[in-house]
């Protein structure tokens, strides 16, 4: 639809706005809607987790741990090899998965990540409920 074909309307410095059918319909019909808020909402989380990634859920910790080797030096003196771990839980369960030194860095940042999207999603649960508060009143 181009413009020609909505109508027209006047506001209070007498300056004639021409308006399209949907343009009328998005800006009358939907701002009395309440899936408005919704959507307004949907976008505004959208727009915040973004730049999110990459994202991950769990701890990473460094360890120290023997090796299998027989004889080594290090676990016979007692200071065992460094080593990081991932901890996250699967289904429930606990799981562990041993993490590469040169992956510590962007695992740990997907954690932050992680946590950040956390906070967020508890933000907008707590909106919800006082949106739906209003709502009953």
């Amino acid at each position: 639809m181009g413009l020609t074909t909505g109508f027209v309307k006047k506001n209070k410095n007498n300056v004639k706005k021409v308006l399209t059918n949907r343009m009328y319909y998005d800006i009358h019909t939907c701002m009395k809607n309440k899936l408005d808020i919704s959507r307004v909402r949907r976008q505004n989380f959208l727009k915040q987790v973004e730049d999110l990634w990459p994202i991950a859920r769990g701890s990473v910790s460094e360890v120290y741990k023997p090796c299998i080797r027989k004889g080594c030096k290090a676990c016979e003196s007692g200071q065992k090899h460094r080593s990081h771990i991932y901890t996250y839980r699967e289904d429930g369960k606990l799981r562990c998965r041993h993490v590469r030194p040169e992956f510590v860095e962007e695992l740990s940042l997907a954690i932050e990540n992680g946590r950040k999207l956390e906070l967020i999603l508890s933000r907008f649960g707590n909106e919800l409920i006082e949106e739906l508060r209003r709502r009953g009143e």
